[in-house]
């Protein structure tokens, strides 16, 4: 059997009759006349505009109210925030804290919105650009400051831009946070996760040194004079045993 060809489809473009295929020497100049008018960009950072009312920007942890339950973590959708293990003026803390990467934070405030104590809210400050060296990527997974520290540095420059101008991290793990106002925050990443580090776990209590075994008691030997006495007893036996066999 021959099989029967069969006709394809033509594809249609909606509106194809309306297209002129002629050429135009007039329309690429057409935009010249946007050259005089206002530009609809703002000029950053020269301009700024005012965000929403409760625009959600970036997170702000209040360190002491933080019970490091990781509610925040757990309910994350893009997996953008790591429970932190910190070492501040030489202490550690006692919880750990979350950290935010903004690489893959949607800012969606879920976060915000389940942590039980407050600890975690956010600002309106939305503006973060570099100038795309490699030690500014670190801008971009921070462990969010004091919100009372953010909200002094916005009424100081009130531009909403990103409160850190600079993370220093050292070869010991230390990071400082060189804020825009001058000030410096300094602390110390020891571990990640919602258990403590090795390092920082309490060492188990030693255990009681064992009792060496209690020898064996050994038999006394009875005195000699009561070994005698007894001699002595069973020659008498034998003396009156043989007596009566033969006296019998």
């Amino acid at each position: 059997m021959k099989m029967e060809s069969v006709e394809k489809p033509r594809v249609r473009v909606v509106g194809e009759e309306k297209v002129k295929l002629k050429k135009s020497f007039v329309k690429p100049w057409m935009g010249v006349k946007y050259l005089f008018k206002k530009p609809v960009t703002i000029k950053i950072p020269f301009e700024k505009i005012e965000p929403a009312p409760k625009y959600r920007g970036f997170h702000t942890l209040n360190w002491k109210t933080c019970v490091g339950c990781n509610f925040c973590g757990q309910i994350c959708p893009a997996r953008a925030i790591e429970m932190t293990w910190m070492e501040v003026d030489g202490k550690l803390e006692k919880r750990p804290h979350p950290k935010v990467d903004y690489g893959r934070c949607t800012f969606c405030q879920f976060c915000v919105d389940v942590c039980p104590t407050g600890a975690l809210g956010f600002t309106e400050n939305f503006y973060l650009t570099t100038g795309g060296l490699e030690e500014d990527l670190e801008l971009y997974d921070w462990v969010p400051i004091h919100p009372d520290k953010v909200r002094e540095i916005n009424e100081k420059f009130g531009d909403y831009r990103f409160p850190v101008e600079r993370i220093e991290k050292k070869e010991d793990g230390t990071y400082v946070y060189h804020l825009r106002d001058g000030d410096t925050i300094e602390f110390k990443i020891v571990g990640y996760g919602i258990r403590p580090p090795a390092a920082a776990r309490p060492k188990p209590a030693a255990k009681p040194a064992a009792k060496p075994a209690a020898k064996p008691a050994e038999k006394k030997e009875p005195p000699k004079t009561a070994q005698k006495q007894a001699e002595t007893k069973e020659v008498q036996k034998q003396e009156e045993n043989t007596r009566a066999q033969t006296g019998s």
